[in-house]
Parts: structure tokens; sequence; C-alpha cells
């Protein structure tokens, strides 16, 4: 398991972007009336997944890369990479609404800098602590569900450029953009965490770890529901996390928790193939579903506005095409030992 690759991870992550692809699919695609609960809750964990296993990467990986400046730069080209995705597919300016590569980006150096000069304890007080303040600060700067997201032909450069070093787009940063680092962070933290323990040895198919998860599951889902939060979706999409609430955090991690643990004790089935397959190139798997989504499929009329059966229908095929590609990029790999770095970057080295 602590081989050049753990299969646990990377079908974790392909979990994650398995998710993740239906959640962004059904902005467009489904319509409003078919996004019932049981669909919101679906798609909802993939984000806090995908960032704690970013987190718990930068730990694993130091090991090997003890200098601050190789998660500075990775963290540079994950930005670079949201950036060319908001001006190339979504064809609108960069770094106003924050997705989650910008989090991802911003979050590796600041794990790793974190995890350098704090211990364990140190760490959880700081989770805790981002946890805690979030409510507060969400209702002091009164956090906004609705995005300023602006289309490149329809402001000026220099507007831009007064937006982008505005107040608001601060507060979007720090706040209430789609993934804000508050409190966004934390989960990067909790990865930390566990890959600090994963370094010293522990075990995520041991009764102690799964009894823990169970915990903050159980405590997760009775604050959630205690706060009765009005969660919004934001421009089609219906991730329940808008805003991202405390029940809602603890909840997330103690799901995340039992999924290392459920993962870790399966990984041998078949089934998880597929996830290992999207995996193995997450980065890759998630440029690639997005510009399908605006290129090919947004701009099929029938395709928008789906009903729910013919939605899963596009979503399986969709998540298809991505396993094959998957295979084809093992096969590439694997014939290409001295790929360009920014090809090894993309497809996963």
């Amino acid at each position: 398991m602590r081989a050049s690759r753990n299969p646990t991870i990377d079908i974790l992550r392909g979990i994650a972007i398995f998710t993740m692809v239906a959640a962004n699919l059904s902005a467009p695609l489904l319509r409003l009336d078919d996004k019932i609960l049981l669909f919101r809750l679906y798609g909802t964990f993939a984000a806090p997944l995908f960032v704690i296993l970013a987190g718990m990467m930068v730990v694993v990986t130091s090991t090997k890369h003890a200098n601050a400046w190789h998660y500075v730069n990775r963290g540079l080209l994950i930005v670079a990479c949201g950036c060319l995705l908001d001006i190339v597919v979504w064809q609108i300016y960069p770094l106003l609404g924050y997705d989650i590569l910008y989090l991802t980006g911003i979050c590796i150096p600041a794990v790793y800098l974190v995890t350098k000069y704090c211990g364990l304890p140190a760490r959880i007080i700081i989770v805790a602590l981002l946890i805690a303040a979030t409510p507060f600060l969400q209702t002091l700067f009164s956090y906004r569900t609705e995005l300023t997201s602006v289309d490149i032909a329809a402001l000026p450069f220099d507007a831009y450029l007064a937006l982008l070093f505005s107040k608001a787009t601060l507060q979007r940063f720090l706040l209430d953009g789609w993934f804000p680092i508050m409190p966004w962070l934390s989960f990067a933290l909790i990865g930390s965490i566990l890959g600090s323990l994963y370094l010293q040895g522990c075990s995520f198919a041991s009764q102690r770890f799964l009894a823990i998860s169970a915990a903050l599951l159980t405590i997760g889902i009775a604050l959630w529901l205690a706060q009765n939060p009005n969660l919004v979706m934001r421009e089609g999409y219906s991730e329940l996390f808008y805003p991202p609430t405390t029940g809602y955090l603890l909840t997330a991690t103690g799901l995340v928790l039992l999924g290392f643990y459920g993962v870790e004790t399966t990984n041998q089935l078949a089934v998880h193939n597929v996830f290992l397959k999207l995996g193995h190139a997450s980065l890759f798997m998630y440029l690639f579903h997005q510009i399908v989504l605006v290129f090919i499929l947004t701009p099929i009329e029938n395709l928008n506005n789906q009903p729910l059966p013919t939605f899963i229908l596009t979503y399986l095929i969709v998540i298809a095409v991505m396993v094959a590609a998957g295979y084809g990029l093992d096969g590439i790999k694997q014939k290409y030992k001295r790929l360009p770095f920014l090809v090894r970057f993309v497809i996963g080295s």
C-alpha cells in the first residue's frame, strides 16, 4: 500500500470525479423540477473528498519533495488550469468566482507550510477554528448567494481589473465564492491530518477509525438537520453547500472518512477498476468533462433541461467515455515513459 500509487487514494479520487461529473452536468442538462433532494445529495460530497485527498497527498509526497517551491509551483499550475478553463471554455474572466481548481491550487502550498510548522494537535485546532468561525463570518459579512460571473465580451478589461481588486471579489475569495477559503481550507487540512496518520502507519480499516468516522457523521447529520439551513442553488448547481454550514462540514468529514474505511477494506473488488481509471488522471478528467459539457452537450438543444431518466443515461455515457479515455491514457503512460512535464502533470504520472 505504500508503493508508488496507493489504490485506495486513486479509487477515492475516482469516486470524487464520478459523482462530481453528475453535479456539474446537471446545471444545464437536468431540468429544475428533477433536482430532487436525493440527487442533490449525490453530488454534494465530491468536492470535500477531492480537497481532502489533495491535502493528504501534499503530506504523503512531502517525503520525496521537501522543497516548498515544488508545492508552490504545483499550486500555481493548477490555478493556471482554472484560469484557462474560465477563459477558453467558459469564456468568463478568471479569478472572480473561484472554482475548485483555484481552491486546490491555493491549498497545496498552504497545507505544506501549515504541516511543516504545525503538528497534529495544532492542525486539529486550526480546523476546528475554521469550522467554528465560518458561520459567524457568513452572518457578519452577509453571505451572498449570487455570484459575479462576467463574460469576457461583456466587460472592458480595465473594468474587470477594478472588479478583480475590489472588496466584493476579496469576499468571494475568502467567504462566499464557489469554493472560498473559509471553510474549504479546513478540508485540505483534514487531508493533511490523514496524510500524517497514514505515514505513521495508521490503518483506515481499523475499528477505531470506523468508530470515529461514524461518530462524526452522526453528529454532523444531527447538527445539519437542527440548523435547517436555506440551501440554495447557484446557476443551476444543486449541491447542498451554498452556504456550507457547520452541520454540512461535519457530515462531509464523517462521510469521507467512512469512504476511506469502505474503500480500504474493499479495494481489491473489480468494480473499483472504473474509479481507478478516473482517479489515475483526475485533473484530465475534470477538464475533459467540462470541455465536453460546454462544447458538445450544451449546444445540443434537446439535451438541455432533460428529465431525470434521460439525464442519467447522458451522464453514464459521458462516464463511459471518460473511463475509456482513462484506459487509453494508461496505455500512453506505459508506452511513453518520458512525456513532457506539462503532459504528465495533466494526465497524471
